[in-house]
């Protein structure tokens, strides 16, 4: 697919993502604006030389749903949980109509959210990812 580089904005950049591939595991790179020499400005730290993948989403609705219920096989009903959502990741909600599904996760879950530009995650700076804190009691407590 070709696109025009005057069509190159934060929507189109939050619906393909670039990744690098670290270790054997991918990691999101994302793009903050092209410049008027048509270079790009990233989120994140890129190093010269590494090569970049055009990556796609898929089923974040489904995907953050089974990751709130996995929260929810460990923990009772969470007293609060605190996500921290990467903007472009926001942006990907917005685009494709996700506003009410996302939302309603978050309040059955007791989530309060708010948007970053990107992560750490084992010293690796990601974009386009969603990190949190849940707090609340074990469903089976450990003995210790």
């Amino acid at each position: 697919m070709e696109i025009d580089v005057h069509d190159l904005n934060s929507m189109r950049f939050a619906d393909s993502p670039f990744v690098v591939r670290i270790d054997g595991a991918n990691y999101a790179r994302s793009i903050q604006k092209v410049n008027p020499d048509g270079s790009l400005t990233f989120f994140c730290a890129i190093e010269e030389g590494l090569e970049l993948r055009v990556a796609h989403g898929v089923g974040l609705v489904d995907n953050l749903d089974q990751t709130f219920s996995g929260i929810r096989d460990e923990l009772d009903q969470p007293q609060l949980l605190i996500a921290c959502d990467c903007i472009l990741r926001k942006l990907e909600i917005a685009q494709n109509g996700l506003d009410a599904p996302v939302a309603g996760i978050f309040q059955s879950h007791n989530t309060v959210d708010f948007s970053s530009y990107g992560e750490l995650f084992h010293g690796v700076h990601v974009n386009q990812t969603l990190t949190g804190i849940a707090i609340g009691s074990f469903r089976d407590p450990v003995l210790v």
